[in-house]
């Protein structure tokens, strides 16, 4: 799906040790490809070079009629926006008519949402904010302010925070009849401020809209870490602790309308 006939002839003649290093670079732009077909922002995250790579753009030309169902079996792709207006078409009409990819959209509070970018990108996760090109830019603005409070304002306030415009952008899924909708609060258990029992539940719901017939019960073990690369403190609600009656206005001025319609009343 990525080498032509003449490269994969050569490459059949080759050890395994050699042919290891060409069969990653493959995988990781075949990754790309299906990438820049889902319609992510690649060359504004991290540069029109390497979107433009010679094997990136081997592996789109080869693979852009190719349905999602060649994609190699047991593979879970996970995106962080899905962008109805920037998705190859192809893909669209494969999901409408044989309800393949089974996707499933997991969203949180908005409130929170902010809150923990402005965290995130001000490097108090334990594995700092990311190499996207402009969490960078986000970062400099961010900490270069004097205290959270002015971070909130400024987050609730420019249109280009990332975040901001996400929970939007994805209610075609939210509406969708063949989409799995499941939230943060519904997964995180008691450790994030909910509950265990309605997380077994959830994670269940998940399993068998996958179609996964194992022990759904074991997966919920290591679902919540404390040390997951976007965390701060991971928790339900703490918004509340920050918000100041001017942020509360500004959110319901912002995000009232997706806050009423993924049911955070």
């Amino acid at each position: 799906m990525v080498y032509d006939s003449s490269e994969v002839e050569l490459l059949e003649k080759q050890s395994d040790e050699e042919i290891e290093e060409p069969t990653n670079a493959a995988w990781e732009a075949f990754g790309w490809a299906w990438q820049i077909r889902l319609g992510l922002p690649l060359e504004n995250r991290y540069a029109a070079e390497l979107v433009n790579r010679p094997l990136v753009q081997q592996a789109l030309r080869r693979t852009i009629d190719t349905a999602f169902a060649d994609t190699p079996g047991g593979i879970c792709w996970v995106v962080p926006e899905l962008d109805i207006k920037k998705v190859d078409g192809l893909f669209l009409q494969e999901f409408t008519q044989a309800e393949i990819p089974r996707m499933v959209l997991m969203y949180r509070d908005p409130r929170d949402v902010v809150l923990s970018m402005v965290n995130f990108l001000c490097g108090k996760t334990v594995q700092g904010f990311g190499n996207y090109s402009e969490f960078q830019i986000f970062n400099k603005i961010l900490t270069a302010k004097d205290s959270l409070d002015e971070r909130l304002t400024y987050a609730l306030n420019d249109p280009a925070f990332p975040v901001i415009g996400d929970h939007e952008r994805a209610l075609w899924l939210l509406n969708h009849p063949n989409v799995c909708k499941v939230s943060f609060e519904e997964l995180v258990g008691a450790r994030g401020g909910g509950s265990d029992e309605l997380q077994r539940r959830t994670v269940r719901r998940v399993a068998d809209f996958l179609g996964y017939d194992g022990d759904a019960a074991g997966l919920t073990d290591g679902l919540y870490r404390q040390d997951s690369f976007s965390f701060f403190k991971g928790q339900i609600g703490s918004w509340r602790e920050e918000f100041s009656p001017a942020h509360v206005a500004l959110v319901e001025k912002r995000l009232g309308d997706v806050i009423d319609q993924y049911g955070y009343r």
